[in-house]
């Protein structure tokens, strides 16, 4: 028998943002997040629960995201910091092929 060698791809694009950005559990968790929900925009505070972590150590990583663009920030009038997806679309993609993976 003969094995057929595969027929897909590897997307080294893919790989390189996963090596790069998804750096812990932490952060997969607050990708697949935003994958799950590409509209939301909320805070530390918000995105801590809705991933059931540590906000402090949300709010980290929030801002290591804000910096490397993947995330935006937009200062709430509490005095707080909004977090949403970039609309970069490279980056966006990248995001949502992380936590939706394509069949």
């Amino acid at each position: 028998m003969l094995l057929q060698p595969p027929t897909k791809e590897v997307d080294v694009e893919f790989l390189v943002f996963v090596e790069r950005y998804v750096t812990d559990l932490l952060r997969w968790d607050i990708l697949a997040c935003f994958a799950h929900q590409p509209d939301l925009c909320a805070s530390a505070s918000t995105i801590a629960k809705l991933i059931g972590r540590n906000v402090q150590s949300v709010y980290l990583e929030l801002g290591d995201l804000a910096l490397v663009g993947i995330l935006e920030q937009f200062p709430i009038p509490n005095g707080s910091i909004s977090y949403r997806l970039t609309e970069k679309s490279r980056l966006k993609e990248s995001v949502l092929k992380f936590a939706v993976p394509q069949v």
